[in-house]
């Protein structure tokens, strides 16, 4: 073959026709229950509007040297998909001969010798075995090992599921599917361009990506590393599988991307996500085959540190004073990322009771800054990059040493007094998490800012004044000031739950009987001290959290 193919034809007619394989640098299978039911009911509405073809893009195979099946450069997700929907087929016809005709079409031929089936679609190393038990073979108690594989579980089920119900809204007539079958093969249309032997599978990847077809940023990633692997392609390609495998076992796929990310900013400097920047970034940064495994060998080595960023829980922190994976625990409550390049590299140059103080100073960190606002347009994660970088180059060496260096971004105490006495507080988790931290430093509890019982289903916010006030019991307020007052932190507190359900819109009145009876301070101090609730008492409240907050979030070691 000299030159590219083109041609246009059924989907299921190149499933049919070809021996197809997923290339080592494609992705695992990654459609999820959204994308298999928008390309099933854009089938439907395809075969009900009587349409004679429907056009499902672009597929794009490549001939590897020596090997019968054609490579899938693009159109894996598609491609695989389908051959789920087939194999769906095999536990709804009843004929023998039916179920064969479709299985030896589009999923597999006996192999008298092995005594097996061989699947015409070959996944790549994380998902084959488990697609030819499940999918092909239907071995339905086949262990899921990989986020992946529950994927191909569920896309199976999912069209199962529409294929019942197709054959019941068609009096369960078996020629609804081989209707569905005839329009799959002839008339959803692909264009499949088939590359010359000879082309390099990743420059032709390349090249899909620069001609607009778009590709997630992992798989450019890994591409290109592989790209430039040379002879130590094996060796790159191990790796990678390591670190994917324990990215997808901990936490998930879309995971890996954001490790990457986070490892490549605390050594070359801050980089996003967003239009490819980081592809664009390695591009640039790596160029040769040893540049691709140091590369990938840093990040293996640093994963473990990183997944226990991500997991209090993990076997890592058993090393450590028990606080440092409370302080995890709270930092991950807080939803955000921005720390993890600064603490990666804390686990990773500072000893275990540096890395405690440092945790504990990056809640107070956070809490600081969440409180006024300071969290946005980047500048607290370029700041916590270059600390990160300054620690490699062990220019920081210590908790002491990088506390000082980020002075100029922390709220000092007074700003932070002066922040929290004015702050309003949208998410009811972080509220709940606030009250609670000072409620323990007002106990003169150790450690007052680690996380706590913040479950809505055993504690709950009270808004004093009410969010909805239906017996117009806070009259005092004008409408725009019940919008004003209702989320800042002086008017809220802390109650179980069900007395919370009880009374949550009643007179303040009855509400301060029930504040008497509370076991916490920061709610039994509301009926102390308020005969009314007003935007006075509000505010005075409020000063007097403030006072305790910048102790509760102290910027000292103990």
């Amino acid at each position: 073959m000299s030159k590219i193919d083109f041609e246009i034809k059924g989907i299921g007619k190149l499933i049919k026709d070809e021996k197809l394989k997923v290339p080592i640098y494609q992705r695992p299978y990654s459609w999820t229950e959204k994308q298999v039911g928008e390309l099933l009911n854009d089938i439907k509405s395809a075969i009900s509007n009587g349409d004679d073809e429907y056009f499902l893009g672009t597929i794009v195979l490549t001939k590897i040297k020596n090997d019968t099946k054609l490579e899938i450069v693009d159109g894996q997700q598609r491609i695989t998909t389908l051959s789920i929907l087939f194999s769906t087929y095999l536990q709804l016809i009843q004929e023998e001969k039916d179920i064969e005709a479709i299985r030896v079409d589009y999923l597999s031929k006996w192999d008298k010798r092995i005594g097996d089936n061989i699947p015409k679609l070959k996944l790549s190393n994380q998902d084959n075995e488990f697609y030819k038990e499940y999918i092909i073979n239907q071995e339905f108690n086949t262990e899921v090992g990989k986020e992946s594989h529950q994927r191909i579980k569920e896309s199976f089920n999912t069209i199962l599921k529409f294929n019942q119900k197709l054959l019941n809204d068609n009096n369960h007539d078996i020629n609804i599917l081989y209707d569905w079958e005839d329009f799959i093969n002839d008339n959803l249309k692909v264009v499949v361009i088939t590359v010359p032997t000879d082309s390099n599978a990743y420059t032709i990847f390349e090249t899909l990506n620069d001609r607009g077809i778009e590709l997630a940023q992992i798989d450019l990633l890994k591409n290109y590393l592989y790209s430039k692997a040379g002879n130590r392609l094996p060796e790159a390609q191990n790796l990678w599988v390591e670190i994917t495998s324990k990215i997808e076992a901990e936490a998930n796929e879309k995971m890996l991307l954001t490790y990457i990310r986070h490892h490549w900013s605390s050594t070359n400097g801050f980089v996003r996500e967003k239009n490819k920047e980081l592809y664009a970034k390695i591009k640039i940064g790596i160029k040769n085959q040893t540049q691709v495994v140091t590369f990938l060998t840093n990040l293996k080595n640093d994963i473990d540190k990183y997944l226990a960023i991500l997991n209090h829980n993990m076997s890592f922190w058993e090393e450590y004073d028990s606080k440092c994976k409370d302080y995890i625990e709270t930092l991950n409550y807080f939803g955000l990322e921005q720390y993890r390049p600064l603490v990666l590299m804390v686990l990773k140059y500072f000893d275990k009771n540096e890395v405690k103080k440092s945790l504990k100073l990056l809640v107070s960190w956070m809490v600081r800054n969440l409180i006024m606002g300071k969290l946005g347009g980047g500048t607290l994660e370029k700041a916590y990059i270059e600390n990160a970088a300054q620690i490699i180059k062990n220019e920081i060496k210590n908790a002491r040493e990088l506390r000082d260096s980020l002075k100029k971004l922390i709220p000092t105490d007074e700003e932070f007094k002066e922040g929290f006495k004015i702050a309003s507080v949208s998410k009811a988790k972080l509220a709940r998490y606030y009250l609670s931290a000072i409620e323990n430093n007002h106990r003169e509890e150790n450690y007052p800012e680690l996380l706590v019982n913040t479950n809505p289903d055993a504690v709950n916010l009270e808004h004093i004044l009410p969010e909805k006030d239906k017996d117009n019991n806070y009259s005092n307020f004008t409408e725009d000031e019940k919008k004003s007052y209702l989320k800042k932190i002086g008017n809220l507190t802390l109650m179980k739950t069900k007395e919370n359900n009880d009374f949550k819109s009643s007179s303040f009145n009855v509400k301060k009987e029930k504040f008497k009876q509370s076991e916490l301070w920061i709610t039994k101090m509301i009926a102390e001290n308020y005969n009314e609730w007003n935007i006075e008492n509000i505010k005075n409240r409020q000063n007097k959290l403030a006072d305790l907050a910048i102790k509760t979030w102290s910027l000292k070691f103990e």
